[in-house]
């Protein structure tokens, strides 16, 4: 019996490569893409996708969403402008206010539903700052998991995306949240560890589907010297590019060693001309397009591939939920 994960990683505007291949791919399937996979996991735009997947909405809607209301979440300035005032700002607030970024969310996934609403198993990263631990939110697919499901969709979205430096910290009861890509980027090993852990699959029996975002790879010359300072690491966003960079060659690295040729990674390494298009924030028209043709280029290289065919043609059974409104009649009384 596969058990099989849908892994979504972050990176902002760069969501929409993983967007524009989930739309392909849920083409290809001719069903909504939450029944092909027993647990969708996702961090930051990834987690954003992840949920309205995990709810069934369709991935073209989620693409077609975040499309329009590009240049709404990222306003663009000015290129000398722009970078003056990012040095200016990081100081004393984020670049952002997020206001667009939740109503576009809200759009996705309504702006009341709960997470024990969804229709498949997910789990969504995020760090609690109040506590000063990381959070990974979740269905109620375990008997233990009995918080979570009374959580909003769009709160727990806004936590994971809640990019240092970028937006404000998102509030949930009082506890404060930034994205989860701190430390898990790439959820793949997240997935992996609930798989095995709260669901009792057997590692043998697990295939992982991963989804980046087109920045596993980030590197800097030596003409820009060694002394950088908070400036210098602020500018261009770069602590935060290679945080994220690797972290998710870590994951690459291990999860290909655990599952072998039970995982598929679906990625693009950013050339030094394609990086002056993209950027996790630059939501202009010539990213749009680039990233829509560099998504197009490497699904077409995966769609035929045996793994992707036959995790399309597999039919995930419905998780049983142990609380909220999906939970069966009898556990749901005990509530």
């Amino acid at each position: 019996m596969t058990f099989q994960i849908l892994a979504l990683s972050g990176g902002g505007y760069l969501g929409l490569f993983s967007a524009h291949i989930l739309a392909q791919i849920e083409e290809q399937a001719k069903r909504p893409l939450g029944r092909c996979f027993d647990l969708i996991c996702g961090t930051s735009i990834g987690g954003i996708i992840a949920l309205g997947l995990a709810n069934e909405v369709p991935a073209a809607t989620i693409l077609q969403a975040f499309e329009s209301r590009g240049l709404e979440i990222f306003p663009q300035k000015p290129r000398w402008l722009g970078r003056l005032s990012d040095l200016i700002q990081f100081g004393f607030r984020p670049k952002y206010d997020g206001c667009a970024l939740r109503r576009t969310i809200e759009d996705i996934l309504g702006p009341a539903t709960l997470l024990g609403e969804a229709k498949h198993r997910v789990l969504i990263p995020a760090v609690n700052m109040t506590e000063g631990k990381i959070q990974v939110f979740k269905t109620p697919h375990h008997v233990n998991f009995h918080l979570d499901h009374r959580k909003r969709m769009v709160d727990i979205a806004m936590a994971t995306s809640a990019a240092p430096l970028y937006l404000p910290m998102a509030e949930i009861d009082d506890a404060l949240y930034v994205d989860g890509g701190l430390y898990a980027n790439a959820p793949d090993l997240c997935a992996i560890h609930e798989a095995e852990h709260f669901l009792n699959i057997p590692r043998g029996e697990i295939s992982v589907l991963s989804i980046g975002t087109t920045t596993s790879s980030y590197s800097l010359p030596h003409s820009l010297g060694r002394n950088f300072g908070a400036l210098e690491w602020i500018t261009k966003q770069r602590i935060v590019a290679t945080v994220m960079s690797a972290q998710q060659q870590l994951t690459d690295f291990m999860v290909k060693h655990q599952l072998g040729d039970r995982y598929l990674r679906l990625d693009k390494e950013q050339t030094e001309e394609l990086a002056r298009d993209l950027g996790m924030d630059k939501a202009t028209d010539a990213a749009r397009r680039t990233i829509k043709g560099i998504a197009q280029a490497v699904y077409q290289v995966n769609s035929t591939k045996p793994l992707l065919r036959s995790m399309l043609e597999h039919h995930a059974p419905e998780p049983n939920f142990h609380h909220g409104p999906r939970a069966a009649p009898q556990e749901s009384a005990n509530i």
